[in-house]
């Protein structure tokens, strides 16, 4: 069965703490060197990672703010445009109907001009025939002040819508 030789034991253990001595000395540091740069190592990719997501998302909320920003100015923009138009809409109409008032204006005075002009012209006509029939009637020709008076109370006595 088993038989344990403590002689054996004993330098066994002695060989494992020497192997155990040596392994610290001579690889003990090296491993755990290695394993604290690679821990290193990762950490610092972590940190860089986390930077990086943080630079990100501080680009994607100024993204976001200049595409606000960018709205709103368009937004500016399109009512400006559409204020400017109406502004620009209401300058014509007020324009035309300034110049639709005049043009109405000038056609009145002219009319009006027209209408006394024929005035004048059938007042003229008139008494011109109002002489010469006077003339036929009477038979013989009246002086200048008696031909205007009867002229002018012939002029008085025709109805008021011909007279201005």
């Amino acid at each position: 069965m088993l038989n344990l030789d403590p002689g054996l034991m004993i330098w066994a253990w002695v060989t494992f703490f020497v192997l155990l001595f040596i392994l610290y000395k001579v690889a003990w540091k090296p491993i755990l060197s290695t394993i604290d740069k690679r821990e290193k190592t990762i950490k610092d990719s972590i940190d860089r990672a986390e930077k990086a997501k943080e630079e990100a998302e501080s680009l994607l909320a100024e993204h976001h703010k200049l595409m606000q920003s960018a709205e709103e100015e368009s937004q500016k923009m399109l009512k400006e445009s559409r204020e400017l138009a109406e502004k620009s809409r209401q300058e014509i109409l007020e324009q035309a109907k300034k110049s639709a008032g005049q043009l109405l204006e000038k056609a009145k005075s002219e009319i009006e001009k027209e209408k006394d002009d024929a005035l004048y012209s059938l007042r003229s006509e008139v008494a011109d025939l109002a002489k010469a029939a006077t003339k036929k009637i009477i038979g013989e020709s009246l002086d200048e002040s008696k031909q205007k008076s009867i002229v002018d109370e012939f002029i008085r006595k025709m109805p008021e819508s011909t007279q201005h």
